[in-house]
């Protein structure tokens, strides 16, 4: 383990046990904050009722999942139209630049009634909030790619499709990769706010369902699991974007 995943880990671990001291000793008010202990059991107990695993947990974990695949997919696609094509890069570009101004939960009820209640709403609203991410850095890598690493592919009469595969993806990837985990912290984002506001269903109907029946452990454990699944799919991210950096060395 390197020396600054440790000492990330001594961080978390530090702020833990110092909360978990101060919740103890009352130091905190303890109608607004319990211990972390109290918070980790109600998430392990939630896991214990199929219920909520297969209702809310199973729901915004699909849903995360769609809506980030949708939108990397997509986010590329589009990236590269937008590389490819100057007049629509320029036409488009200042729109992508301020998709986040805009209070995109609002546009909800219009989802709703393009298509009816369920988990479809929730991932569209989760894959049009990250998707730009993609989009933008895709087609920014592409564009900053070296031109010397272009010639040398041309040197070997290298097809488009030969040269997206060896050329432009290695070259670029840094650039979309970022994309790619800008666009998971989106998506959890987008999925959680929307299930929080309107859903009926998943994580995010759990901490809002708990918050308004006062259920400090229910809101606190749905909460703390949320957390761990994006420290978790970081985790995973920067895993994979190591093995493609030691893959491009």
């Amino acid at each position: 383990m390197k020396r600054h995943h440790l000492i990330q880990i001594l961080i978390i671990l530090s702020l833990i046990i110092v909360y978990e001291i101060a919740t103890r000793m009352e130091w905190l008010d303890s109608f607004t904050f319990i211990p972390f202990s109290t918070m980790f059991m109600a998430m392990i107990d939630n896991f214990k009722d199929p219920g909520f695993v297969m209702n809310h947990f199973g729901t915004t974990v699909m849903e995360i999942v769609i809506s980030f695949v949708g939108a990397v997919i997509l986010g590329i696609l589009f990236g590269i139209v937008l590389w490819r094509f100057d007049l629509i890069h320029h036409i488009l570009q200042p729109y992508l630049m301020l998709f986040y101004a805009i209070p995109f939960f609002a546009l909800y009820p219009i989802f709703i009634s393009i298509l009816g209640v369920g988990p479809v709403p929730v991932i569209m609203i989760g894959l049009f909030f990250s998707l730009p991410a993609v989009i933008v850095n895709t087609a920014l890598g592409f564009r900053e790619i070296r031109k010397v690493l272009v010639k040398v592919g041309q040197s070997f009469n290298l097809t488009f499709r030969q040269m997206l595969v060896h050329i432009y993806f290695p070259a670029a990837w840094p650039f979309i990769f970022t994309g790619i985990k800008l666009a998971i912290a989106y998506s959890i984002i987008g999925v959680i706010a929307t299930e929080f506001i309107l859903s009926a269903r998943g994580l995010g109907y759990t901490i809002s369902f708990a918050y308004n029946n006062f259920d400090l452990e229910g809101m606190y454990s749905s909460v703390l699991l949320v957390i761990l699944i994006a420290l978790i799919v970081n985790f995973v991210l920067g895993y994979i974007e190591s093995l493609l950096y030691k893959r491009n060395l």
